[in-house]
C-alpha cells in the first residue's frame, strides 16, 4: 500500500515554522508498512487545496492530512475535502456544545467561528481530538482513507498515535517495516556503495544510504507480517554488509 502526506499551511511554505507533523507521519506510515512515494506541502488556499488532494488521493491508499481545521478563515483543509468528495459539512452537534463549554468557561465568550471546529464532511468519522478542540476526519473516498488532523503538533501526535495509527495496521493486514543502520567511517559514499553494490538490487529487504556526521549509514530495510520475521529478513543482509565493510564500521 501507498501512503501520502499533505501537510497544510502558508506559514510551511515561507519558512516561518519547520514541518515536525510531516516527518512524524512518514515514521508512522513507514512502520506500518506503508510505501511513500510523495510528500506535498501546500499553503491556505482552497482551490490549491482540492487540487493537491485529489493528486495525492489518485496516487495513494492512504492520505494523511495535517492542518487547516482550525476555526479562522485560512482553516480551510475540511472544505477542500468536501469540494472535491461532493460532501456537504455538517456539525457534530455534540461536540460543539463540548467547544461551547470550554470556550465559554476560559474566555467567557463563544463566538460562531470557534464552533467550526466540530463540522465535518457528511458521512465521515470524526476523530477524538484528546488534547484540543478541533475534530479530525477520517473518510473513505474513491477507495482511498484519508485522515485529516490539525497542525498543532500535540493535538496531531496525539490523534495520530491514538486513532490513526491502530487503523493504518488494520488496513494493512498487519504488515511491518523494520530498519536497522550499519555506521561506516573512513570511506565515502560512493565506495561504501561499490563494495557493497551486489546487495542493492534487492527490492525486500532494501538498502539505502545517508550521509550523517561525517558518517555513511547503510540503512537495511525489510517488509513483513510480524516484526519478528522483518527482523529475520534484516539479520543475513546485516551480516554480509558488516562483513563487506569490516574494516570501516563505526
Amino acid at each position: 500500500m501507498i501512503g501520502e502526506v499533505v501537510s497544510v499551511g502558508t506559514e510551511l511554505l515561507i519558512g516561518e515554522i519547520v514541518d515536525t507533523n510531516a516527518a512524524a507521519v512518514a515514521q508512522r506510515l513507514a512502520a506500518a508498512g506503508l510505501d511513500a512515494h510523495f510528500q506535498v506541502t501546500v499553503g491556505d488556499n482552497l482551490d490549491r487545496i482540492v487540487e493537491v488532494l485529489r493528486t495525492a488521493c489518485a496516487r495513494a491508499d492512504v492520505v494523511v492530512v495535517t492542518g487547516g481545521i482550525g476555526p479562522t478563515q485560512d482553516d480551510l483543509t475540511k472544505d477542500a475535502l468536501c469540494a472535491l468528495t461532493g460532501l456537504a459539512l455538517r456539525r457534530d452537534e455534540a461536540h460543539a456544545a463540548h467547544i461551547h463549554d470550554v470556550v465559554l468557561a476560559r474566555r467567557g465568550v463563544v463566538l460562531d467561528s470557534v464552533l467550526r471546529m466540530a463540522d465535518l464532511p457528511e458521512g465521515a468519522e470524526g476523530l477524538p481530538n484528546d488534547v484540543g478542540l478541533a475534530l479530525g476526519v477520517a473518510l473513505e473516498y474513491d477507495g482511498t482513507w484519508v485522515f485529516v488532523l490539525p497542525g498543532v503538533p500535540s493535538e496531531m501526535l496525539a490523534m495520530l498515535d491514538g486513532h490513526v495509527v491502530p487503523r493504518l495496521a488494520a488496513l494493512t493486514g498487519g504488515e511491518v517495516l523494520h530498519s536497522e543502520v550499519v555506521r561506516t567511517t573512513g570511506l565515502g559514499e560512493s565506495q561504501v556503495a561499490d563494495r557493497i553494490d551486489a546487495l542493492f538490487s534487492s527490492t525486500n529487504p532494501s538498502i539505502a544510504y545517508r550521509i550523517a556526521d561525517d558518517q555513511v549509514h547503510v540503512r537495511i530495510s525489510a517488509k513483513a507480517g510480524s516484526l519478528d520475521e522483518a527482523r529475520a529478513m534484516v539479520a543475513p543482509v546485516r551480516a554480509e554488509v558488516e562483513t563487506l565493510l569490516a574494516d570501516a564500521l563505526a
